[in-house]
């Protein structure tokens, strides 16, 4: 490789860095597009003199970004053609709009498989010996986001990550997201792009946000956004939790049930996990804990997780004073009935079921007792599993 040529490096670790004047700026670009020019920006130094021509492997590229498109090497020519021809309007230091490309250069190296690239010289100023009002991040912040506008949403809250607060007024953000035509109710603008980039941005980055509509009269006019540290978040999360872990007394049983309840989104007290494990079995325990986790309208956990314990105690005390042939039944439906929250249950038919019942009711009696009394309960048996199985599904408990 020639000497003005250089390798682009993909890692999570490289720096982003932008004038914030640049971040501000209105453009509309894909998602690919954006992950493109980041992994670009992210190894241009702002101390380097001028920008650098960078050669990239396509199939690098698509492994960093966990792309399973099998077009990619037709999609990266064809956007690199793109961003030669498809300007964007910034105000340049006067105030005037002035239209720039971002590459002046992207040739596609059909036989090797890679790309090599430069960004226009006019963007020097937005990359190039910044000191003062620039934005700087990770670029594992917004190589795996999905959205194109969750990319720049992070971008412009970034850019006032220190101030906690930022509004925009909605045609403005709207603007800056390339985005004046499209999503023009607030329900969808809401939904598709403001609710999706707090998901991504929550799971995916180090900051987050909530945000207030600001109406004036009915319509929507403004978005306040209030902007959160992930990380900060995180360390004051992880700190609770080593306090809270250095209170418990060396059990391995405790430890492990109060692992589950953080797992699960809430704490209980040592004496209450220790009061379980006095009365229920610690498997039971767990699964208690994780059912709980899974329900989403829950507010008091730890009443909860002890009445779910308590009523199976109360279930398998009744079975164990039941006639013979009916605790037969009931371990029978027992076994059918799914063991908390399930995604999938679908009905079991008599046919499946028969032949277990009968084997299971041959414990205590003939083939043809068994045979006997599946015929004479089957419409009973097969209506309960059935009905458990049905109140176990998740979609039902989130209604």
């Amino acid at each position: 490789m020639s000497n003005d040529k250089k390798a682009l490096i993909f890692n999570g670790n490289n720096l982003v860095t932008k004038a914030n004047s640049f971040v501000e700026a209105a453009y509309k670009l894909g998602v690919t597009e954006q992950k493109v020019l980041l992994c670009i920006a992210s190894n241009i130094r702002p101390t380097d003199k001028d920008f650098q021509t960078y050669t990239f492997s396509i199939n690098d590229f698509k492994k960093l970004i966990k792309s399973k498109a099998k077009s990619i090497y037709k999609d990266i020519d064809e956007i690199t053609q793109k961003l030669m021809s498809k300007p964007f309007i910034i105000l340049n230091e006067k105030g005037h709009p002035t239209r720039i490309n971002w590459l002046s250069k992207a040739t596609y190296n059909k036989s090797e498989g890679t790309v090599t690239v430069r960004f226009d010289p006019d963007l020097k100023p937005y990359f190039l010996a910044l000191s003062e009002k620039f934005t700087k991040y990770k670029l594992e912040n917004v190589i795996h986001l999905k959205s194109s506008h969750s990319i720049r949403i992070f971008e412009l809250l970034k850019s006032y990550e220190g101030l906690t607060e930022r509004t925009f007024t909605l045609v403005e953000l709207r603007e800056k997201l390339g985005l004046e035509d499209k999503y023009t109710s607030w329900i969808n603008f809401k939904q598709k792009v403001l609710d999706r980039a707090q998901k991504e941005l929550e799971e995916k980055t180090d900051i987050s946000f909530t945000y207030t509509p600001i109406r004036q009269g009915r319509p929507v006019v403004k978005v306040k956004f209030k902007i959160k540290s992930n990380l900060l978040i995180k360390a004051i999360e992880t700190e609770n939790i080593k306090e809270q872990l250095n209170k418990i007394v060396e059990n391995p049983d405790i430890i492990e049930l109060h692992n589950a309840c953080v797992h699960s989104g809430f704490n209980a007290p040592e004496n209450i996990l220790n009061d379980w494990l006095l009365k229920y079995e610690k498997e039971n325990i767990i699964s208690a804990i994780k059912l709980v986790g899974i329900r989403k309208n829950i507010k008091h956990f730890v009443p909860y997780v002890t009445k779910i314990l308590s009523e199976q105690v109360k279930e398998a005390e009744a079975t164990v004073q039941l006639e013979p042939r009916e605790q037969l039944i009931q371990e029978l439906i027992s076994e059918y009935t799914p063991k908390g929250i399930t995604k999938k249950a679908d009905p079991i038919t008599e046919f499946l079921l028969r032949f277990d019942a009968v084997e299971k009711f041959m414990k205590i009696m003939s083939l043809e007792e068994a045979t006997a009394l599946w015929e004479d309960r089957k419409e009973e048996i097969l209506l309960t599993i059935n009905k458990n199985r049905e109140s176990s599904l998740i979609s039902n408990t989130r209604k």
